[in-house]
């Protein structure tokens, strides 16, 4: 019986599941460094603190605009800021048709932007392929947002 249940098992899980590399809990900035390195990317790093923890900061331009991404260990954190005076419910029309970004409107005393953004939550489980293509993906976005914004 027991050989039978393990047949059944290995004809349930896909080819390719075993293939998406090792699984993180959380993500440490080697992780983070493989994969911009992977795609190519050069970046600039800067280790914060603020009162409970550490959080590494990562610059990097891909195409024209300028990304920054939080590795906070348990999620990621990917933004774009534009120099855009928008209305608020454009932002809302943004974040109610966009899948994977959200837009949040900054007003400062002497401008006004606007911040593209995505999180990635780690505790589940990610891989490199999926942090690849959770920056990739932003890309896409900031793409869209940036001819929109013009």
């Amino acid at each position: 019986m027991k050989p039978l249940l393990c047949l059944a098992l290995c004809l349930l899980i896909p080819a390719g599941a075993c293939a998406q590399g090792k699984v993180y809990r959380s993500v440490t900035n080697e992780t983070v460094e493989k994969v911009l390195e992977g795609l190519e990317v050069k970046y600039q790093k800067e280790d914060r603190k603020n009162k409970d923890n550490a959080i590494t900061y990562f610059t990097f331009q891909r195409g024209d605009q300028q990304f920054g991404m939080y590795n906070y260990g348990n999620d990621l954190w990917i933004e774009a800021t534009f120099e855009k005076k928008m209305k608020l419910e454009d932002v809302n029309r943004w974040n109610s048709e966009a899948k994977f970004s959200r837009l949040v409107l900054i007003e400062q005393k002497d401008k006004t932007i606007v911040s593209l953004e995505s999180q990635l939550d780690a505790l589940g489980g990610v891989t490199d392929a999926m942090i690849r293509q959770y920056i990739n993906r932003f890309d896409e976005e900031a793409k869209k947002f940036a001819k929109l914004a013009k």
